[in-house]
């Protein structure tokens, strides 16, 4: 993909699963990756991104701590320069388990899954938007999710947070849309990820079966989804290829969701 060459791109949320993707996907066609995380696994992907000829870099942050959303963004310019791009990829899987539904969900759980889901998405794009402004451009990619879509009986807060990523991310395309910011979303279905199977295993406690459900009742698709699947999507909007795409939210669910 030519159109990410010399592009630099903060890929958040990307130690492992789709983020890890991602940040490969556009090292491997040319771009400068920072791949920020809380986890400490993010320095080791980015080391196996330049073993593989890629350029990448790693800088640790937490997406509920403004400060550190700051210097991700102020590394990134004073490490190359610019910002190019950024995709918003943090979530807390995990936490996910204990979203039950509306009258049984702790409040703490729901503030919680805000806070990470969609004030930290704010919040990147708070500090990273002025500097593509600066600079004459930029391209955002926030990570929603079929929940935000699909109705479900449980995870009404993951949900109903990664529903309000759409509306921020519609918000920001229409605002800086005409400066020369473009910013859309991917709605990924279930996605086989080493979270996702944990996050199953504590819900159902065989991640295959539920695996299985999705595949047979819900995705209209012959195999699991997998990261590479959302990297590629994220990979295009980023890019000068997808640079007539503004404002949208595109499901990459094997067909679970005909929106």
């Amino acid at each position: 993909m030519e159109g990410l060459r010399d592009k630099v791109i903060i890929v958040a949320g990307s130690a492992l699963g789709i983020g890890a993707a991602t940040a490969r996907k556009l090292a491997k066609s040319g771009a400068k990756v920072i791949l920020a995380d809380l986890n400490e696994q993010v320095a080791a992907t980015a080391a196996s991104i330049r073993s593989a000829g890629g350029i990448a870099t790693s800088f640790r942050f937490d997406i509920t701590d403004e400060d550190t959303i700051k210097r991700m963004i102020a590394y990134a310019v004073d490490t190359y320069g610019r910002l190019d791009g950024l995709h918003n990829n943090v979530a807390d899987i995990p936490l996910a388990v204990r979203d039950t539904n509306l009258l049984d969900v702790d409040l703490a759980v729901w503030e919680r899954m805000f806070r990470i889901n969609l004030t930290g998405c704010f919040l990147t794009m708070r500090h990273a938007v002025p500097q593509m402004l600066k600079q004459g451009g930029g391209a955002i990619v926030n990570t929603s999710s079929a929940a935000a879509f699909s109705a479900e009986p449980i995870r009404p807060a993951y949900g109903a947070s990664k529903a309000g990523i759409v509306a921020l991310t519609r918000h920001v395309a229409a605002a800086y849309g005409r400066q020369g910011v473009r910013c859309n979303a991917v709605a990924p279905g279930a996605i086989m990820t080493e979270a996702a199977r944990a996050a199953a295993k504590q819900m159902d406690g065989d991640p295959e079966e539920w695996f299985k459900h999705i595949r047979e009742n819900i995705a209209h698709s012959h195999r699991d989804g997998t990261p590479e699947d959302i990297a590629a999507v994220v990979a295009l909007m980023l890019s000068d290829e997808g640079a007539w795409i503004n404002g949208q939210c595109f499901s990459i669910d094997g067909g679970w969701l005909f929106r």
